[in-house]
């Protein structure tokens, strides 16, 4: 993904209100840990069609980030963990059907500069007649490293759906 395009995606998240928890130690050195708004919902439809809810298979969402982290003692490093809940719902269907679902965890420095970027997939299913999915995904390890007069407590942790242009153009035309 472009570079230009992810700092327009961290800007509108820093902007925009917290969708998730923040989860911290008590000392309060963690990074923030949170997801991105405007790339925190994906409305898949049927292939080759028109975004349009008549075309709708399935929308998912990140319904919360929850972490921790275990900060050295200068406060220059810190390994984040992370639990990643999702929600996935559909129209009631006879059919069981199974999805993946792509997103990505990145640590990052003010609005514009990610410093690191991991991408990551998971796999959820509807059973026969089910309309809500919910799931959940554990990410044991992220690197948190500060620089010069920074701390970890400097740095933003965020996680959000890996969105086309076109699906965050859409997400955007639905207020996100």
């Amino acid at each position: 993904m472009p570079q230009p395009f992810f700092r327009a995606l961290a800007l509108a998240g820093f902007t925009a209100a917290f969708l998730a928890g923040c989860s911290a130690d008590k000392s309060g050195l963690c990074p923030t840990m949170t997801a991105l708004v405007q790339a925190s919902e994906e409305s898949v439809f049927v292939p080759k069609s028109t975004p349009d809810p008549s075309n709708l298979l399935y929308t998912v969402e990140i319904t919360s980030v929850r972490g921790s982290c275990d900060v050295d003692k200068k406060g220059e490093g810190a390994d984040v963990s992370l639990d990643v809940h999702f929600r996935a719902t559909r129209a009631p269907s006879g059919a069981a059907a199974s999805y993946s679902v792509p997103y990505f965890v990145a640590v990052t420095e003010g609005t514009d500069r990610v410093l690191a970027k991991k991408n990551f997939n998971i796999q959820f299913s509807f059973a026969p007649g089910q309309a809500t999915a919910e799931f959940s995904d554990s990410i044991a390890s992220t690197d948190v490293k500060a620089k010069g007069e920074k701390r970890t407590y400097d740095y933003q942790v965020l996680v959000g759906l890996q969105l086309t242009k076109e699906q965050l153009d859409y997400n955007r035309s639905q207020g996100l």
